[in-house]
């Protein structure tokens, strides 16, 4: 990554053969902070080094501001757009059958943020995003997200519809999906299919510590299958049940791999270099449901300063509101022009 910055690699126009891809995880809310991590990609100039962003659910959402070089305005999203009642209301589960309203996101509130779809379906680094197919026979489980904009909008619903928290399922391409994350949630290895040789994956949680599967609460257990069974039926009811077990054995998985204990092969038929930015363990996760502008924007800075401490660069800050600064920035208000150089001379400022 930070050669390609010194290098000036575009995508498209590469000095190097490699693939780097780019995997992002939602987690509802909690995406604050992979969202977090994605702005101090930007603003420290280094969007250009990925060739492929693959995303899940809000991991997608990011992913999709992030390759339109749009993450920053995106990222304040999280505490004044989606910590409203317009779009999370748990009362509205009983009157409407949805705690989120993804109807309003995708096509209301995107647009009056000035989201650009245009520069989605234009951008030179394509995003894919993970979906679960509502219908056993139906193999599709990834989708790239910016064809057109219509279809772009249905793919960014439909990997982002989580059962009953976001209602019914999507249609795309004439085919029932809900959230991607319910088969895979850390979408490593869909980024290994775009024939990578490098993977970055950017997590919005830590590893379990027990490396075991967390046990469901009653509810969980007993009346959350009731409701999905209800409204989305068997199979699905079946593929939420078994979603956490899925999580388990996707990021125990990727824990091997950092470890040494497993090496990934990609499309290649050689090993895939993998590795990733988890928030540290003394941050305040937001929850799925999280409404509480605090702990969204603390959560928002625990990402991006976990991505400056990944990357190893000294006198990087992360401000409140949130943007990344250097005390060499010529800038107030710290824009990639500024960060990038100082960035590229990183021998002089890094530990």
């Amino acid at each position: 990554m930070l050669h390609r910055l010194d290098s000036g690699s575009t995508p498209g126009n590469r000095t190097d053969d490699h693939r780097v891809v780019l995997a992002v995880e939602g987690g509802g809310m909690r995406g604050a902070v992979s969202s977090g991590m994605l702005l101090a990609l930007e603003q420290l100039g280094l969007r250009n080094s990925f060739d492929v962003v693959v995303g899940t659910s809000a991991g997608a959402i990011a992913g999709a501001f992030f390759v339109t070089g749009q993450g920053t305005s995106g990222s304040v999203l999280y505490y004044t757009v989606l910590n409203s009642e317009r779009f999370v209301n748990r009362r509205r589960l009983l009157r409407e059958g949805s705690i989120m309203d993804l109807d309003y996101l995708i096509d209301e509130a995107l647009d009056r943020h000035g989201f650009s779809w245009n520069a989605l379906v234009e951008s030179d680094i394509p995003l894919h995003a993970t979906v679960t197919p509502a219908d056993p026979e139906n193999p599709k489980h990834l989708f790239e997200v910016g064809t057109d904009e219509a279809h772009a909008r249905r793919v960014l619903a439909a990997t982002a519809c989580l059962p009953v928290i976001a209602g019914p399922s999507r249609f795309v391409d004439d085919n029932e999906y809900i959230d991607g994350g319910m088969t895979e949630a850390v979408p490593w290895v869909s980024a290994l299919s775009f024939d990578a040789t490098h993977v970055l994956v950017i997590r919005s949680r830590g590893f379990n510590k027990d490396a075991e599967p967390e046990p469901l609460n009653r509810f969980e257990r007993v009346t959350v299958p009731r409701m999905v069974r209800r409204m989305h039926g068997e199979h699905v009811a079946d593929v939420v049940n078994l979603s956490a077990m899925r999580f388990w054995n996707t990021t125990e998985s990727l824990r091997a791999v950092l470890e040494g204990k497993a090496t990934p092969v990609g499309t290649r038929g050689r090993p895939v270099e993998i590795d990733a930015v988890i928030p540290p363990p003394e941050t305040d996760l937001p929850d799925r449901l999280e409404v509480d502008t605090h702990v969204l924007m603390d959560a928002l800075t625990a990402g991006a300063q976990a991505m400056i401490d990944y990357l190893d660069l000294e006198g990087f800050a992360v401000e409140q509101r949130v943007v990344v600064t250097h005390p060499r920035a010529p800038v107030g208000r710290v824009r990639t022009t500024a960060l990038s150089p100082i960035v590229s001379n990183r021998r002089a400022t890094s530990r």
